[in-house]
């Protein structure tokens, strides 16, 4: 039987998850955390076989639980079960040390295999191993790093000293790599990743 622990900050993906790995015959649940904190309390001694985790759970940003999971837990298997596209991070996650990276917009059958596979996941050929936001160009970097500081598009225009159609032709582009539809979505996707831009 292989031991599932899933950590997701939203009660109902967990009771669901729960609720699926009772009906899968290889599959037994070990319980589940909330957010970074309590993930990592249990990390260090648990009898897990397969850790589901998502890359968004409050305290830490999931790619840098990632790397506290696999330094505590080196032969933890890691799927990572995120609602952001996989064509953005499942490079990412498997170069971390995930051993599958699995949209939420997948069919369960997809997280099952990934769950029971007894190899990992390679990056398809070609496949960008960075984060989204360390794809961004120098110029779209200085945007993304003020944003997250909390600056608006005019703000930054004026820190930057960057014409308003600058700042706009360079913040399109940080939204289009970051996968993203607004500034609101740009400063969240930087919380999630633990990025202030004061330290950057």
């Amino acid at each position: 039987m292989t031991r599932v622990f899933v950590a997701d900050d939203h009660s109902v993906v967990c009771e669901g998850l729960r609720a699926w790995v009772e009906t899968v015959p290889e599959l037994t649940w070990a319980g589940s955390a909330g957010d970074g904190a309590a993930l990592l309390a249990q990390a260090a001694e648990a009898e897990w076989d397969v850790l589901v985790l998502d890359l968004s759970l409050p305290g830490r940003s999931g790619t840098e639980l990632l790397r506290e999971v696999r330094a505590l837990r080196p032969a933890l298997r890691v799927v990572v079960f995120s609602m952001h596209p996989a064509e953005e991070y499942a490079a990412w996650a498997l170069a971390a040390g995930a051993g599958a990276y699995v949209s939420k917009s997948q069919p369960l059958h997809q997280l099952r295999d990934a769950l029971l596979a007894r190899e990992p996941q390679t990056p398809s050929g070609g496949a960008d191993a960075r984060l989204p936001h360390e794809r961004l160009s120098a110029r779209e970097r200085e945007v993304f790093l003020a944003i997250a500081r909390g600056r608006s598009p005019s703000e930054v225009g004026w820190d930057l000293e960057m014409a308003p159609s600058t700042v706009s032709t360079h913040l399109k582009g940080v939204r289009q790599k970051l996968g993203v539809r607004s500034t609101l979505e740009v400063a969240q996707y930087a919380a999630r990743h633990g990025i202030t831009g004061r330290a950057e």
